[in-house]
């Protein structure tokens, strides 16, 4: 579909499905509005004709006898003008005032409620971070994690963050809202929630399963991808699956990574969307299969920390991540030319490598220069 036509679609959709809150106070103001306009028109009018004003004075002592000003500069004298400001003015134009501006007030209260329970549609939102439903547990506590650890990162830190879930009626948690999140109300499998969300204009969508252990949860993410390929999104989209045999569908449905649902750790989330691809690094290490992290208990003094990694490599034993030095502190990224003394190195390996023993591992650094 060529760009004019997907635009038409969205549109369309928008028109057709987005949520129209039709508040009783804005029709009841615009009623009055209008009344009110017709009395001003009538009032300067029988100015004009009865007491012989010109028309910006006719307005002028309409308006200042309507706000109950009364300047005094001018008054009407005649008999019929005196009747018209009673009957228009004073019986009906400052009522009408009066109730237009409890209707704005009340509009304002209202407009103000819907902001917070999620119910209005942040139209100049974009290139924000969407956030597709939330944990069914604890979600408060993980949320205002990932957003502290969206607003402390450089590359995201200016970014708007909304949130599109149903678990917040009543309103987002203050410690979420003081950091400028909004959200809408609603579920994004329903027809058109996604566009109200802005998703169409996100430059990042996170879509996490609202229960890690509930497997029927990958078949809702299936949906929302699904979803939002329909609407021509364009946004770097990170999904959660809870089965990796899911994990190939959903990269075919639009997701550009996926990631195992770890609520303790958000931090892996947010990695995954300003270096794509490091979120499998990262899971390995949560795991023993595959990729996983060893300790290898050895004494080593007089190397460099290059000459340690570049042994260890050559001899297909694993990858150096760090060190522990003799007090007992975890050193991790060394510098490559620092001389080093270790009692124990800490290596990724991987699954289809034998651990070695510390024996043979000595053995290999008594060739290296």
């Amino acid at each position: 579909m060529n760009t004019l036509g997907l635009l038409l679609r969205r549109n369309n959709t928008r028109r057709q499905y987005r949520k129209k809150v039709h508040l009783h106070a804005t029709k009841d103001m615009q009623k009055r509005l209008i009344l009110f306009a017709c009395v001003i028109g009538l009032h300067s009018l029988a100015m004009n004709h009865f007491e012989h004003l010109n028309w910006w004075q006719a307005f002028w002592l309409t308006m200042t006898s309507a706000s109950t000003t009364g300047y005094g500069d001018l008054s009407p004298a005649t008999f019929w003008g005196q009747f018209s400001t009673i009957v228009l003015i004073y019986g009906i134009g400052i009522t009408l005032l009066a109730q237009i501006a409890s209707d704005y007030v009340e509009l304002r209260i209202a407009k103000k409620e819907m902001r917070i329970k999620g119910h209005m549609e942040w139209n100049t939102m974009q290139d924000h971070l969407l956030i597709i439903n939330t944990p069914s547990s604890d979600a408060s506590r993980y949320l205002k994690l990932l957003v502290s650890q969206v607003c402390n990162t450089p590359e995201l830190s200016e970014v708007p963050i909304q949130i599109l879930t149903k678990a917040y009626p009543d309103g987002l948690p203050m410690s979420l809202r003081s950091r400028g999140v909004v959200h809408h109300t609603g579920e994004a499998t329903k027809e058109g929630k996604l566009l109200s969300a802005g998703a169409d204009k996100a430059k990042y969508i996170i879509v996490l399963c609202s229960d890690p252990h509930d497997s029927s949860c990958d078949s809702q993410t299936f949906d929302i991808l699904h979803r939002l390929k329909e609407i021509g999104c364009s946004a770097f989209i990170l999904a959660e699956a809870i089965d990796d045999a899911n994990r190939q569908r959903f990269r075919n449905a639009g997701a550009n990574a996926v990631i195992r649902p770890i609520r303790a750790y958000p931090e892996m989330l947010v990695r995954s969307l300003i270096a794509p691809g490091t979120e499998q690094v990262l899971e390995n290490l949560f795991r023993y299969e595959g990729d996983h992290t060893i300790r290898l208990d050895i004494n080593l003094e007089g190397f460099t920390w290059a000459q340690i990694v570049t042994c260890l490599i050559q001899n297909n034993i694993g990858t150096a991540l760090g060190y522990e030095n003799q007090h007992g502190q975890i050193i991790t990224h060394p510098s490559t030319t620092e001389s080093i003394h270790a009692r124990s190195l800490i290596l990724l390996v991987g699954d289809e490598l034998n651990s070695p023993t510390p024996e043979q591992v000595l053995t290999f650094f008594e060739n290296v220069v």
